[in-house]
């Protein structure tokens, strides 16, 4: 109708939405920003293989998401879904969500086109409007607002094509920025060429734990061997430690 608002120009604010979750920096700084412009974060959705245990993007143990979630205080919705059912099975959710009374997504691209028109799509096809807050944005900019905000996050994953493994398992910096950069990757990793897992950040209401045993190699990437026994045991000794410090001030 004439002089309706395009549903990727409507505001957030007031409006429940949903964020297209990897537990990575980029879906963390969009759902930032959309809390920042009065949106009411109703679900984090995150795809999933086809067995139901690591997110497609980022290889993450559904696990390490609920922990994500839970230190937000948002729902995490999940799906398991093939390549080849991916669309089909995000608008699904996308309907359901629409239903419940969700009103708009929210997405952490920066700059690929691609990209842009698909989230589009399937936000139009589910009746939501479609919200990138990082579109066109610095790079250098970003990862700046990021860490200057507190955020800290953990390289998880690297394309084995243009990164080598030692950048697995090191705390995201502007340093270490510089040394992706200098080994040909985008400072945000904008096409894949390394993931990261957030842990500890100012929506959060507690550091997730996140350890690994090694590396694997899958898909064309190199991929951190988490351990959710070694997390259980970092958190068990994160309690102990407080536990003890509180017995010491008792006396």
């Amino acid at each position: 109708m004439p002089g309706d608002v395009p549903r990727a120009a409507q505001s957030l604010a007031g409006r429940r939405f949903f964020c297209s979750w990897s537990g990575g920096k980029d879906a963390y700084l969009a759902l930032q920003r959309a809390t920042l412009q009065r949106g009411v974060p109703a679900a984090l959705l995150c795809m999933l293989h086809e067995d139901g245990r690591e997110s497609r993007g980022h290889g993450l143990p559904v696990e390490l998401l609920q922990e994500q979630a839970a230190a937000l205080g948002i729902p995490l919705i999940t799906r398991a879904t093939t390549w080849d059912d991916y669309e089909a099975t995000y608008v699904s959710v996308l309907r359901e969500l629409r239903v419940q009374g969700v009103e708009a997504g929210v997405f952490g691209d920066i700059d690929l086109q691609a990209h842009r028109d698909w989230v589009e799509g399937v936000c139009e096809a589910a009746g939501l409007s479609c919200h990138l807050p990082l579109w066109q944005e610095a790079r250098r900019s970003l990862i700046d607002e990021l860490l200057a905000s507190g955020v800290r996050a953990t390289v998880v994953a690297v394309d084995a094509a243009r990164l080598d493994a030692s950048f697995l398992g090191r705390e995201l910096t502007p340093d270490l920025v510089g040394e992706l950069e200098a080994a040909g990757a985008d400072a945000c990793g904008e096409e894949g060429e390394y993931h990261t897992m957030v842990t500890e950040a100012p929506l959060f209401t507690k550091r997730v734990p996140l350890a690994w045993d090694g590396h694997v190699s899958r898909d064309g990437h190199w991929i951190l061997a988490f351990s959710a026994h070694a997390a259980e045991m970092e958190a068990e000794s994160q309690a102990s430690s407080a536990e003890s410090r509180r017995e010491h001030e008792d006396r």
